[in-house]
């Protein structure tokens, strides 16, 4: 899954140590190269959550169903996991008050205040990556500006200029829009299981069942 979907989840099961696991959360795709052992126990958790979650999505018949029927739609070689994150985000976002909100009691603009000040706090602890990113997602309300159909192909835009080729993944937000319906639908049958599974995470953790470090 993408940020938002992690920062809801975590906002929602995990304890918030001064912002830390919130910000492990995020911080999990901003980290290349660091030691997990050399940030705080909160830090590590986020990152942790973060990392099973993923593979449990990667699994996921209704993302590997979705992924599938974005390859088909004519997207960048490759770029079909990375879509369905991004366009999976989009749905929590623009219908943040059915998936989002019972978990937070918060709409997506107050949540999205919340969760940046989490990640202020912890601002000495950013791993470099995230350092030079946490301006951009406070400036331009990342998580907002998901339920936007024209955010969604900003990020794809920025996000092309990170990726080797000429990959040009803003033109996929045609995709998006073409497969709107089965994207929010396969999106539908998964996020219940997610929930589930990220409110167990910390019990399925700690008797040795998660994703080791």
């Amino acid at each position: 899954m993408n940020l938002l979907a992690h920062a809801i989840l975590a906002y929602h099961t995990l304890l918030d140590t001064e912002g830390q696991e919130r910000t492990g959360a995020v911080m999990a795709d901003f980290f290349t190269g660091q030691r997990l052992a050399d940030y705080p126990a909160g830090i590590q958790m986020g990152i942790r959550q973060h990392r099973d979650i993923d593979a449990f999505t990667d699994s996921h018949p209704a993302f590997v169903r979705c992924r599938k029927a974005i390859a088909e739609a004519g997207a960048p070689r490759f770029t079909a996991g990375i879509l369905a994150d991004i366009f999976w985000d989009h749905a929590l976002a623009s219908e943040w008050k059915t998936w989002g909100e019972p978990l937070c009691g918060l709409d997506l603009e107050a949540f999205s205040m919340t969760y940046y000040e989490s990640l202020g706090q912890t601002r000495a602890l950013h791993s470099p990556s995230l350092a030079q990113a946490y301006p951009w997602i406070v400036r331009m309300s990342w998580f907002t500006a998901w339920a936007r159909s024209d955010g969604i192909e900003r990020t794809l835009a920025g996000l092309s200029r990170y990726m080797s080729g000429s990959v040009d993944l803003a033109s996929s937000i045609v995709i998006m829009a073409e497969l709107d319906q089965p994207i929010r639908h396969d999106f539908s049958d998964f996020w219940p299981d997610l929930v589930r599974f990220a409110e167990t995470w910390q019990d399925t953790e700690s008797s040795g069942g998660a994703g080791a470090d």
